[in-house]
């Protein structure tokens, strides 16, 4: 009996070693496997213009949300415009930033390559018409202006909108004008309707200069999509998977951060005005960030991304012989986990 109970303790024994063993050879691996990762030991290059529908990446920063996750970031100016960001990540001179869905996705059907890890807030984009026009809705004929050219974000999402309420872009005349002329060019009765960001337009609502028609973070149709996403270039995904989740979820965590309070809006408006990179008032920023609803779920972002492909096919802006699943796998790939 004492021979049979010596065994079974030497059997445990044994047992136990054995899982520790391999324990410690899976932790060996891994860490051998984040050490190679080239971007752990080197400083991660953000693109960041400073528009408020960055926020959550310069709060990452300055708040230490990516040190937290054993990062060393920089935020690098990349020319203010979605062509400069796409240029600056597939030319190297950044890692990964952020920018609105509209804007991502013709670049990516085009050879751009990058993946979208988490969605960071909802639409900054409205349709405006003088205050005291009556129009109250698109209608067919009407000029529509637009900033940032044809085929630009604002464009792609007029299109949205006119596409939402069973019109086709044909039925309109479309104008790209200069953000800062366009209340100059409404009033000169240039156009009807201008669909702009809300950083440009909102102090002309606020003055009672402009008004809504429509809107992507108020209406129902629009209101819970993701309209802003983390892109990360697909060079750098593929080299640094690890350096990539913990980028990802910073961002979600600072996304989270901004949605929390009023007080955190007010705080993130006055870091971004400290550190030069927006212009104005800490109150006008703070009522912008208000607009917004930060911190998106996997599972909106992901709607949020196939949606807009199928519309964009259908309206023609994305190629219609690309196969929609096959580019769903290609882009999205979500790297954050959620809080509950």
């Amino acid at each position: 009996m004492k021979n049979y109970l010596t065994k079974q303790i030497a059997v445990k024994i044994a047992a136990l070693f054995l899982v520790i063993f391999c324990a410690s050879v899976f932790i060996s691996c891994k860490k051998k496997e984040v050490q190679l990762e080239s971007a752990l030991n080197r400083t991660i290059r953000i693109g960041f213009d400073g528009n408020l529908c960055q926020a959550a990446v310069g709060i990452a920063h300055y708040k230490g949300f990516f040190s937290d996750e054993g990062l060393k970031t920089e935020l690098t100016r990349s020319g203010g415009t979605m062509d400069n960001t796409r240029d600056a990540l597939a030319g190297r001179k950044i890692d990964t930033a952020t920018g609105m869905i509209a804007g991502w996705l013709k670049p990516v059907t085009n050879g751009i390559d990058i993946r979208f890890t988490v969605g960071l807030h909802t639409g900054c984009t409205s349709a405006f018409v003088l205050a005291g026009s009556n129009i109250t809705k698109f209608e067919k004929g009407q000029t529509i202006a637009i900033t940032g050219g044809i085929g630009g974000v604002n464009h792609n999402i007029a299109y949205r909108f006119i596409a939402h309420d069973g019109f086709v872009p044909d039925d309109f005349s479309w104008k790209d004008f200069p953000g800062d002329q366009l209340l100059l060019i409404m009033q000169n009765k240039q156009a009807d309707v201008a669909v702009i960001g809300d950083q440009i337009a909102e102090r002309w609502v606020i003055d009672g200069t402009l008004k809504r028609i429509r809107s992507l973070n108020t209406d129902d149709d629009f209101k819970n999509e993701a309209c802003c996403v983390m892109g990360i270039a697909g060079w750098f995904f593929d080299e640094n998977p690890v350096t990539s989740e913990k980028i990802s979820q910073a961002a979600y965590k600072a996304s989270l951060w901004l949605d929390a309070s009023d007080e955190n809006k007010r705080e993130a408006a006055r870091i971004l005005l400290e550190n030069g990179y927006i212009s104005g008032s800490e109150e006008y920023a703070f009522q912008l960030l208000k607009l917004w609803r930060f911190g998106l779920s996997n599972e909106i972002t992901e709607k949020s991304l196939f949606d807009s492909v199928s519309e964009y096919q259908a309206l023609g802006v994305i190629n219609k012989n690309i196969d929609p699943e096959d580019f769903k796998k290609q882009i999205w790939r979500p790297l954050i986990k959620e809080e509950k």
